[in-house]
């Protein structure tokens, strides 16, 4: 934590709370019996429950800290994703990673208070060392304004990505947390996209928009 906020002196002493990367906050439970836990949670930024989807009530960001109780049975460990962020995750269940390399991205976008987000989705074969040898990756970049677009641009090999078949790597789903009221529409190419929107919960949800994390896009947004 002190990593990722050295100006929070407050963190400093935290040994039992930890950031996987810079975008998600993990409080482990380490006391037996216990049923919540206490989080603390920098409010420079905005956090959402992954499992909820539910941004956190952290007040004004004019107190540094915000100290949460949250409740932790034996089914859920409390993890929370930064405003501001996408993280890409695959969603089907298999018997090993293996078996998951051509499966769809889900994408989870976290918004800030100014209602944009970025991330990357960093793809290779999965499987040999060509990466480092012949340098054959990709990396999409993924950038969120939702006053206009959902952008992707694509950089890496092209001998690699273009030896790629057309229906791997896929976006079959969009999730945007946060999100005060719903668009108008939504498409991509000219063509409108499904989506449903959570009044409730600021959560809206893209059905198949149909594009791939190995080609540049842009979903419009109005």
């Amino acid at each position: 934590m002190w990593m990722q906020y050295p100006d929070l002196e407050e963190l400093y002493h935290l040994d039992d709370q930890f950031l996987v990367g810079s975008d998600l906050l993990v409080k482990p439970v380490t006391t037996p019996g216990a049923t919540e836990v206490e989080v603390l949670f920098p409010t420079a930024d905005l956090w959402y429950d992954v499992d909820t989807m539910l941004k956190m009530p952290i007040g004004a960001a004019d107190e540094k800290i915000a100290s949460i109780t949250v409740s932790s049975d034996i089914d859920k460990i409390p993890v929370y994703q930064r405003g501001g962020s996408i993280i890409s995750r695959k969603l089907r269940l298999r018997r090993s990673t293996q078996m998951m390399i051509n499966d769809p991205y889900t994408l989870y976008i976290a918004l800030d208070s100014s209602r944009k987000a970025s991330g990357l989705i960093y793809m290779d074969d999965e499987d040999t060392f060509d990466h480092e040898r012949k340098g054959f990756y990709a990396e999409a970049r993924l950038s969120v304004d939702m006053t206009s677009s959902i952008r992707c641009k694509v950089e890496g090999s092209d001998e690699w990505i273009g030896g790629q078949s057309s229906d791997v790597r896929m976006i079959e789903r969009v999730i945007i947390m946060g999100l005060d009221k719903a668009p108008q529409d939504i498409s991509v190419d000219s063509q409108k996209l499904d989506f449903v929107y959570d009044d409730e919960k600021k959560v809206l949800v893209v059905r198949k928009p149909n594009v791939s994390a190995l080609k540049d896009w842009e979903i419009s947004l109005r």
